[in-house]
């Protein structure tokens, strides 16, 4: 089981793959953390659209803060491995 299905008790398959990587912030948040929330989030959709590599996607990830990006992606690709094997 991956870690997303663990931690939410479903086998969850989203409309849109980016429900899985993007990252919310809550309604005290600073403009920076805003502003990350805003580009964490296209980051997301333009790997899964192949506009920037992986490389890419996850120096962004680091310079807004996310101290293990690696850690974003495994479980990403886990639950996706996941989903597929049990399809």
């Amino acid at each position: 089981m991956s870690k997303i299905a663990e931690r939410t008790g479903i086998i969850w398959t989203p409309d849109d793959p980016l429900d899985l990587l993007s990252v919310d912030v809550d309604g005290n948040c600073s403009e920076f953390e805003f502003q990350g929330m805003l580009a964490i989030n296209q980051a997301g959709r333009d790997w899964l659209t192949g506009e920037i590599d992986i490389v890419e996607y996850l120096d962004r990830l680091e310079h807004y803060g996310i101290l293990n990006p690696f850690e974003i992606v495994d479980e990403f690709t886990d639950h996706i491995d996941f989903v597929i094997s049990h399809a």
